[in-house]
């Protein structure tokens, strides 16, 4: 066979693809290289975190205060050491079903004030402060001192937390009767108070907690039915309280009623009464003033009787008389009468004085003789 050997135009062609070549593989041991620097002696802050560095020996030993931002930093093997904190919010689960809560340190067995055990399904939130300084007007820890008194593994933060965490809310908890875990208000006021005093312990370290959330309480089976058996009570007694309640209700309401009645008896007695009273002194008062009339009447008889007593006295009976019979005779309608002359006023007097009463009487049985 024969062999064509490359026409001397497409020797510079290769020429410089293996120049190309040699460069793009130089670059890529340079790239490799610095990887391995940077990976050797870097670290990287992950966005949501904050770092701390660690100088093991030497000038600025031990924790550096200033926080790393999140982004690349150098880093020593041996000579230094990049810790992460996490900046998001974290949760201490107490929570009894631990295959849904894989994280989770179990329910909390709560004792109440009155001998019994309620278990709690609870939660705290909380995040780390990045530097210490004051916040809300609370004086607070950074990352830095949380590591220096915690330590530096999320391990160890969860498990001081969860111990913290365990401690106030049963002591919190533990002032609670049984039938008070029913009153939401007195339950939260509990939990608030818990959690001011988290806040209160944990500040200095670098923590801040955001909530206590307490998600569900449960009673035992004999601790529900002595429940029933107290609330089944005190509903008798106030049942009881109201039924007495109720009857001296009653009570009054008959003391009224018959008071009352007796009342409006008493009123009929007293109008009757008042009435008698009334009339008898209307009659006495007719009587008294019949009385003072009828009295009035005899003075002024015996005043006209003295009157006319005085004038007899003076005039003479015998007018009096005449006047009289004068009256009487006025009276008579007819008959005759003799021997009397209606001129002669003196025997007029006379007769009908009685003065010439006899020699009437004589001079009329003469007449008859």
């Amino acid at each position: 066979m024969l062999r064509t050997r490359p026409s001397r135009l497409a020797r510079p062609h290769q020429e410089s693809g293996r120049a190309i070549t040699s460069l793009l593989f130089l670059l890529l041991i340079i790239a490799g290289a610095l990887g391995v620097v940077a990976f050797i002696f870097g670290a990287i802050v992950p966005i949501g975190h904050v770092g701390v560095r660690k100088i093991a020996f030497g000038p600025g030993q031990g924790l550096v205060t200033k926080p790393l931002s999140p982004g690349y930093h150098w880093t020593i093997p041996g000579y230094s050491t990049i810790y992460e904190v996490p900046q998001t919010i974290q949760i201490i689960d107490f929570a009894r079903d631990t295959t849904r809560t894989p994280a989770s340190f179990g329910s909390l067995d709560i004792p109440t004030v009155d001998g019994t055990t309620v278990d709690i399904d609870a939660a705290v939130l909380y995040r780390f402060y990045p530097r210490a300084g004051i916040s809300d007007g609370i004086q607070h820890g950074g990352a830095v001192e949380l590591i220096n008194t915690v330590g530096a593994t999320d391990v160890l933060w969860r498990k001081y937390l969860s111990q913290v965490a365990e401690n106030e809310l049963k002591r919190a908890l533990s002032a609670l009767s049984t039938v008070e875990f029913y009153d939401p208000r007195a339950r939260e006021e509990r939990v608030q108070i818990a959690q001011e005093q988290l806040q209160a312990l944990l500040a200095p370290v670098g923590v801040k907690v955001d909530e206590v959330l307490v998600r569900r309480y449960t009673y035992r089976a004999e601790i529900d039915l002595a429940i029933f058996k107290k609330n089944l009570q005190e509903l008798e007694s106030a049942y009881n309280k109201v039924g007495g309640e109720f009857a001296a209700a009653q009570r009054d309401v008959n003391k009224v009623e018959t008071d009352g009645k007796v009342s409006i008896q008493n009123l009929d007695k007293q109008g009757v009464s008042e009435a008698e009273k009334i009339r008898s002194e209307g009659d006495l008062y007719r009587r008294e003033k019949i009385a003072q009339g009828s009295l009035l009447v005899a003075e002024a008889k015996a005043a006209i009787d003295k009157q006319k007593s005085e004038v007899f006295a003076k005039v003479g009976s015998d007018v009096y008389v005449a006047l009289q019979l004068a009256q009487s005779l006025a009276s008579l309608k007819g008959g005759v009468v003799a021997n009397v002359d209606p001129y002669d006023f003196d025997g007029w007097v006379k007769r009908l004085g009685g003065a010439t009463s006899g020699k009437t009487e004589g001079e009329g049985a003469n007449a008859k003789q």
